[in-house]
């Protein structure tokens, strides 16, 4: 979309943002593009990905696993995420340290191709672990979360978001060892189609404050 007045970005973003940059960013947005209109989508892939495809979205930043990204889309690495098991604080397997003392607990989790919790089983799989069998799937980020607090289950999720003194109000993480390695957040963008100078601004004040904020990749 084009700059100035009239200008109209759309983009799907993932909820750990709002915990750490998207204030700073709506901030200088706003002092750079004042007449600009907003439109903010939550940013799963199973929603970010045919929305960029299909021209609804300008662009996404999101969690992904980049080898799994269809062609037509570009990713640009700009941090590096932890993911933790977390629970309410009163939960009975609050102190749980070990992969096995939670094997047969009841967990909430979003097991969309290419998210955290996908990676999550496939990962324990792989090292031998147990995999949880008795799932509660749920897509939205916001809801797991609210869902942890309020029961005895357990959720997997940004590390950022469950330790937020806002967000992660009456949850903690598990101390279990060890853990899943790290997955990138990246801008989703459409190849072969340039950014207009509104929507490119906005991605450019989330890659500045995310540099500042969060882990860099490796190859960043």
């Amino acid at each position: 979309m084009r700059g100035g007045a009239g200008a109209h970005v759309k983009a799907a973003i993932t909820p750990l943002l709002t915990a750490t940059v998207l204030p700073a960013v709506l901030k200088a947005f706003r002092k750079a593009q004042p007449e600009a209109e907003l439109t903010f989508h939550e940013g799963l892939l199973v929603q970010a990905l045919p929305g960029l495809i299909e021209g609804r979205i300008d662009f996404a930043i999101a969690l992904a696993s980049p080898q799994d990204l269809p062609y037509e889309i570009e990713f640009e690495p700009l941090a590096d995420i932890d993911a933790v098991p977390m629970v309410r604080t009163s939960h009975p397997l609050a102190a749980a340290q070990d992969w096995n003392q939670v094997a047969d607990a009841e967990w909430v989790l979003n097991l969309s191709a290419g998210s955290q919790s996908m990676n999550l089983v496939e990962w324990l799989r792989a090292r031998g672990f147990s995999a949880p069998s008795r799932i509660l799937h749920c897509s939205s980020p916001y809801l797991i979360l609210d869902l942890v607090r309020r029961n005895d289950l357990i959720g997997y999720g940004p590390k950022v978001l469950v330790t937020d003194p806002q967000v992660g109000v009456g949850l903690q993480p598990l101390a279990l060892r060890p853990l899943p390695p790290t997955m990138p957040l990246g801008l989703l963008t459409l190849r072969g189609v340039p950014l207009g100078s509104a929507a490119k601004k906005l991605a450019s004040l989330f890659r500045r404050e995310l540099e500042a904020r969060l882990p860099a990749p490796p190859h960043a």
